[in-house]
């Protein structure tokens, strides 16, 4: 069943209207509702609870207690003919029929236009939801093409990169490799001096010749270079410092228009027809 509006007490005006006297055809507290029960006038007066039931619109006028008769145009309020003659005197009247036409005629053009309004409203969200969800796919999809762009730039700087130092790590294994095989000769030629020296202590003998070959001996050693090493090579890498908003910054940027609210939409006409 349909509530009604939450009412206020029509004869303290204060609490929460609860209760409902038929009769009477006001609202009441609960307080307010046990006084009015234990008056004699009113002790049968039938009531119910405010929240399950729907007044009917009050057929009788409040200050006459009269039934009503007219409808006062200016006023937009039924009346009767006791209204007519004093707060309503001289105001343009209307039969109750004519009213209701004209009623009817207007609700049913009022809520044509607005079941009409909605339903375009209804059409171009729809409309608009797929246009949207379009153009996300579409961003999503130049980010993704973006990303892997770069990606791809990244992997072609890294091959080369991993080219670059592998060609001048040959070059400097070559030259390692030669210097190398300048140092196994050199020892070659000292172990070659080493032995010739055992050779000549092994002579028993002493005399010119010994002293000939002793002397020839230490010019042949003289003569043996064994070069001092150089400085050794060495590999290092010194990676760049690189956060998450660096890269970001590299990708474009995006835009989402927000979906403007009943509420600013209402604001900004209201300040449109205050500028006018």
């Amino acid at each position: 069943m349909a509530q009604a509006a939450s009412k206020t007490c029509e004869i303290c005006v204060s609490a929460p209207g609860s209760w409902y006297c038929l009769d009477c055809e006001q609202h009441y507290c609960e307080n307010c509702k046990i006084l009015h029960s234990r008056q004699r006038l009113s002790t049968n007066h039938e009531f119910k609870k405010a929240s399950d039931f729907i007044p009917e619109v009050k057929s009788k006028c409040n200050d006459h207690n009269e039934a009503f008769t007219f409808v006062c145009v200016p006023c937009d309020v039924p009346v009767c003919v006791c209204c007519v003659t004093e707060k309503h005197n001289g105001h343009k009247l209307s039969q109750f029929k004519d009213i209701i036409v004209q009623l009817k005629t207007k609700i049913e053009e009022d809520i044509s236009t607005k079941i009409n309004k909605a339903r375009e409203n209804v059409s171009r969200l729809e409309q608009n939801r797929s246009a949207f969800n379009g153009q996300v796919e579409t961003v999503i999809k130049s980010i993704t093409e973006e990303g892997n762009k770069l990606k791809s730039m990244i992997d072609r700087c890294t091959a080369k990169r991993i080219a670059s130092i592998q060609e001048k790590a040959r070059y400097e294994s070559k030259r390692l490799s030669a210097l190398l095989s300048e140092h196994k000769i050199a020892v070659e030629n000292a172990n070659a001096l080493n032995n010739r020296k055992i050779s000549i202590e092994e002579q028993s003998r002493i005399d010119g010749s010994l002293i000939k070959m002793l002397i020839t001996l230490n010019k042949d050693i003289d003569k043996l270079e064994v070069c001092p090493l150089p400085e050794f090579q060495s590999a290092t890498y010194t990676p760049k410092v690189v956060n998450e908003n660096d890269i970001s910054q590299l990708l474009g940027t995006f835009n989402i228009r927000k979906t403007e609210t009943e509420t600013n939409i209402k604001k900004r006409n209201e300040a449109i027809r205050k500028i006018s």
